[in-house]
């Protein structure tokens, strides 16, 4: 019943009764009894209406005290905790809807910590999964301290980082130069993991490349899903492999990403070839520089949904 209702049924009993005795008065003045008698009644009339005010209020401020109680225990962190009030139906609706919202915020708050506990462990693999690609890219790249290329890298990652690494075996003559370079079959630390793990067991893969320099004929073979692009310094073109280069020619070696990111071979060799004809006889770190940004610029309009890599050589001594 609402409480509104209540208030009226209450309260009409005391109004009907003051209606009818101001009739009276007014009505029949010489046959009422005494002043005192009158007094009396309205005397009535006032406390019976008093007592009706305090009941009811005494019935609705107990739940409405309970559920001020139970909101500042919600607002105190307490979810989950059910009100079972009594009283009037707007009342019990309140609690109800109380009760909800309870409940939401509790599920909200443990799906909002399940989620952040999840992007903390993926934020750790992930930064796991940049050293581990640190340790077999660039520092590979640092350390090689060979007098036959220069080499840099072009990175640009994505938020799915699949692995790629580059290593310089040993060669079995001092004339030849190697060059191998692995990618991961699956994204993140895993698949990195996986890569560097069965590397180390199986050098020779068809998932591999290896490039080859032989100083002895200056000629550059490859082998492999990953086909370089080698530019003359002098002819100012691309050449086929294998081929004779010369000190001062570059080639260019890209990942798996790249390849996918532009679809097309032709328009990797397009954009090298752009490149190439204008800052080419700046040096390396002018020719990098200038395709990072054309690399960059192109990621940005259209987002990489993998790691961009390319390793870009430049042959110094014969």
């Amino acid at each position: 019943m609402k409480i509104r209702t209540r208030l009226l049924l209450f309260l009409l009993p005391t109004n009907i009764c003051s209606v009818v005795l101001f009739w009276i008065l007014l009505t029949y003045q010489e046959l009422l009894p005494s002043p005192l008698l009158i007094l009396a009644v309205f005397a009535l009339i006032v406390l019976v209406t008093i007592s009706a005010l305090f009941f009811i209020a005494n019935k609705i401020s107990h739940p409405i005290q309970k559920l001020n109680n139970s909101a500042l225990a919600i607002a105190a962190g307490q979810y989950g905790e059910s009100i079972q009030p009594s009283g009037p139906r707007e009342i019990v609706e309140l609690a109800s809807t109380l009760n909800t919202m309870s409940e939401c915020l509790h599920e909200n708050i443990n799906r909002l910590r399940d989620n952040s506990l999840l992007r903390e462990r993926m934020y750790g693999e992930y930064e796991c999964a940049m050293l581990l690609q640190h340790l077999m890219l660039q520092k590979n790249i640092d350390t090689c301290r060979s007098d036959v290329v220069a080499i840099r890298a072009i990175t640009l990652f994505s938020d799915n980082p699949r692995g790629l690494l580059l290593n310089f075996p040993p060669p079995s003559r001092p004339d030849l130069f190697h060059i191998h370079l692995a990618e991961a079959a699956e994204e993140g630390f895993e698949g990195m993991y996986q890569l560097l793990t069965e590397y180390r067991y199986s050098k020779e893969s068809q998932t591999h490349t290896a490039l080859l320099l032989d100083r002895a004929t200056a000629t550059l073979q490859a082998k492999g899903p990953s086909i370089p692009f080698v530019w003359s310094f002098n002819q100012q073109k691309f050449l086929e492999l294998p081929c004779t280069v010369e000190p001062g020619d570059f080639f260019f070696l890209g990942g798996g990403g790249i390849a996918r990111f532009y679809k097309d071979p032709q328009r990797i060799g397009e954009i090298l070839g752009k490149v190439l004809k204008v800052f080419a006889q700046d040096g390396l770190d002018t020719t990098v520089a200038m395709l990072n940004k054309e690399i960059s610029f192109a990621a940005k309009k259209k987002k990489a949904e993998e790691d961009l890599h390319l390793l870009c050589f430049q042959i110094l001594t014969i």
